[in-house]
């Protein structure tokens, strides 16, 4: 069992940074996930640009191939509210549409610290699977994803390794966003997946989808 905090606050001595309610948050807060030892996870707290919010994340990376960064999961705290969820991965904004997932709660600064605490582990907990489908034995197209509820974490996919014409298939379908970013929930059956982390037994819709064995080069170029 490890005793060390998961989330710090960057200078202790620096008492007009924090009040004394979100230091006693960040105290609850380590004293619950004290114990918690997932390799692939880092915790960081703070109060990003002038957000009148503390800040509580972790970030979630799949190590076994090259050290890629998935995604970053979160909970702001304001006042006597606590709310949890998927991160931007830039700005560190909850999004404007909640998650099935996401927390939101009041109370006393201890019950959002718990609370928190217990968000953070049922997320953690969630099974995280990747995607693969395949073209003439080559990756063309991945997908990380949480695998009890299907929502898509990141994707890649490679034109010049793709079946000819699916792509064009796929923006005519509207599986695409912004500037070509195509969206591989618009593709067949995955070739094959990956267990990354979680409990699979929590794990739905794989039905069909055999699982993968030795991880192969994959396309390197990656979105949400």
């Amino acid at each position: 069992m490890t005793t060390q905090d998961w989330f710090e606050i960057d200078d202790p001595d620096d008492e007009f940074e924090f009040t004394d309610a979100e230091r006693e948050f960040v105290s609850g807060l380590n004293g619950y996930c004290r114990g918690w030892a997932p390799a692939d996870v880092f915790g960081e707290v703070g109060r990003p640009d002038d957000w009148g919010a503390l800040l509580a994340s972790v970030g979630l990376s799949d190590r076994a191939g090259p050290p890629l960064h998935l995604v970053d999961l979160g909970v702001h705290l304001v006042g006597d509210r606590v709310r949890g969820d998927r991160l931007h991965n830039q700005l560190f904004h909850l999004p404007d549409a909640p998650s099935a997932w996401a927390l939101d709660a009041t109370g006393p600064t201890d019950r959002l610290a718990r609370l928190a605490a217990d968000w953070f582990r049922a997320v953690l907990d969630k099974p995280i699977v990747l995607y693969v489908w395949l073209h003439e034995d080559y990756a063309y197209a991945a997908r990380y994803a949480f695998a009890d509820s299907g929502e898509t974490i990141c994707q890649s996919y490679a034109r010049t390794a793709a079946p000819p014409g699916q792509a064009e298939e796929l923006i005519a379908a509207g599986h695409v966003r912004g500037r070509g970013w195509i969206q591989t929930v618009g593709l067949p059956t995955p070739s094959l997946y990956l267990h990354i982390r979680g409990d699979l037994g929590k794990a739905g819709g794989m039905e069909g989808v055999p699982a993968g064995g030795k991880r192969g080069p994959l396309p390197g170029l990656w979105y949400e």
